[in-house]
């Protein structure tokens, strides 16, 4: 090969590398300058430091009751007696349910779901001990007493248990309907 052929050889591909290098770098800043022209410019506008205006709110005048405060006062303890009452109510049926349940439970022997629904039983019905107005305590307690004496014979003698369960789940609905419809 002779030295005319290298050198233009080494001419072309230096001409290539150079030519790419210019495209590259051309191309590069145009597409800097596309991007910076598509972004929004920021503003020299300067925002004004926001006006704070405070109102003083109209205070309504006070009514004055057409109800004497004394009136109004027995009115609220009225409804108060009421909505625990409704509690206990509430808690006496619950505990029905849950010695329902727990009547179920023995039905098919499985005596640990059984003392479980018992001692849920007993707890709604400490709920409703706490409720119930004074005249209802002495039943509400007795209840109570009977599902501790059901839950020790669950562990050492279940025979007859059923009945216990069932006559204990009539006294409460008894209790319930006499709740209801006083």
């Amino acid at each position: 090969m002779t030295v005319d052929k290298r050198w233009s050889l080494w001419l072309v591909v230096l001409g290539t590398a150079l030519l790419t290098a210019v495209f590259t770098v051309g191309l590069e800043r145009g597409i800097s300058r596309w991007r910076a022209e598509r972004q929004p410019a920021p503003s020299n506008v300067s925002l004004q430091s926001p006006v704070v205006v405070q109102l003083d709110a109209p205070t309504p005048e006070p009514v004055p009751s057409e109800i004497p405060d004394d009136e109004m006062e027995r009115q609220l303890q009225q409804l108060q007696q009421q909505s625990m009452q409704q509690q206990a109510t509430t808690f006496v049926l619950k505990t029905e349910r849950q010695v329902s349940f727990a009547l179920e439970a023995l039905a098919v022997n499985d005596m640990a779901r059984a003392d479980r629904e018992l001692v849920a039983a007993k707890a709604s019905l400490d709920e409703a001990f706490r409720l119930v107005a004074e005249d209802l305590k002495p039943q509400i307690e007795n209840e109570r007493i009977e599902i501790g004496r059901m839950r020790a014979d669950l562990e050492i003698n279940p025979v007859g248990l059923d009945e216990d369960l069932r006559r204990l789940r009539a006294r409460l609905m008894d209790l319930i309907s006499a709740r209801l419809d006083a």
